[in-house]
């Protein structure tokens, strides 16, 4: 059983699909501002699928413990659009470099508090963590790491047994 764990998702989902023509951006405010339950449903089911796929079989970690996420994006990460290609009709993520002086208006909370809730439900699932009430986990902090370009996107999940 080890003490300190670090989990990377690499190019991170940015979106779920709600139809065949449109896309959710995954954030805290499109759950909570949701008026149906199977937005959230959705949302949260495509996140927990992409989260399974990135943790190792046959994890284990030593309780109580402490998490901290980090989201590696673009400080332009708020402007990132899920758009379909007239031509072809493929989806893809729209994105351009931030310019000079360029002032955010996202906050880091509303992606990272998401991102966390789901990474500990999966663990729960996955039997790495009993349960994700304050006796198994006693801190949950994240941060944000501004990246040059929306490919280098990642966030990396530091797990760590409390003495």
């Amino acid at each position: 059983m080890v003490s300190e764990i670090k989990l990377e998702f690499p190019e991170f989902i940015t979106h779920i699909p709600q139809s065949k023509n449109k896309f959710l951006k995954i954030g805290y405010n499109r759950i909570y501002a949701s008026a149906h339950h199977t937005v959230r449903a959705a949302l949260v089911s495509a996140m927990h699928g992409y989260i399974e796929k990135h943790i190792p079989e046959n994890l284990s970690i030593e309780t109580p413990i402490e998490t901290k996420l980090v989201v590696y994006v673009p400080i332009n990460f708020g402007d990132v659009k899920r758009l379909k290609d007239k031509k072809t009709g493929n989806w893809y993520l729209n994105w351009k470099p931030a310019r000079i002086g360029y002032s955010p208006r996202w906050d880091i909370g509303n992606l990272a508090m998401v991102w966390i809730k789901c990474l500990d439900d999966v663990l729960i699932k996955k039997n790495i963590l009993p349960e994700d009430t304050v006796e198994f986990l006693k801190k949950t902090s994240y941060e944000f790491v501004e990246v040059p370009t929306l490919k280098e996107r990642k966030l990396v999940y530091h797990i760590k047994t409390i003495k």
